[in-house]
């Protein structure tokens, strides 16, 4: 076995942890009292808003991989993805409203679920977002083997 193999990696491992970390690391940037501070007003709402969307749209991608270990793109795990992350997402406001400097508010949910959503629909439409990094590591781990 190679670790490259990631079909052979405990599934905690491969599904899970990389689940947990991404939601430890928006934990610990929501705990933050201030990340950037752009001079633009506008800017920093583009900004902003674009990373909580981005942000959640790699969580609900995620969640997904932890719900369908076979990769199966059924509307059931697809929507449980969606209300996990929405739901993580609404938990971060709460947790940034006991933050100094920091305000939970309920447009960053939508922007939160926006991009959950976003990701939902990528899953069922671009079959590399199914597939990776699995068809990735398993060219390596191909090529690896002939050497």
């Amino acid at each position: 076995m190679t670790l490259l193999q990631l079909e052979l990696w405990p599934r905690w491992l491969r599904d899970f942890l990389p689940l947990v970390v991404w939601m430890a690391v928006i934990f610990l940037l929501s705990a933050q009292p201030a990340l950037i501070k752009i001079e633009d007003e506008a800017g920093e709402k583009i900004v902003y808003k674009t990373a909580h969307m981005l942000a959640y749209a790699g969580l609900a991608w995620l969640w997904w991989r932890a719900l369908a270990p076979q990769r199966q793109v059924s509307w059931r795990d697809l929507l449980l993805a969606f209300g996990l992350a929405t739901l993580y997402g609404v938990t971060d406001e709460i947790h940034q409203r006991f933050v100094p400097g920091r305000h939970g508010r309920l447009a960053d949910v939508f922007f939160d679920a926006a991009g959950a959503w976003a990701m939902i629909l990528l899953i069922r439409q671009v079959k590399w977002l199914r597939t990776w990094p699995d068809s990735l590591l398993a060219r390596f781990s191909t090529a690896e083997a002939k050497n």
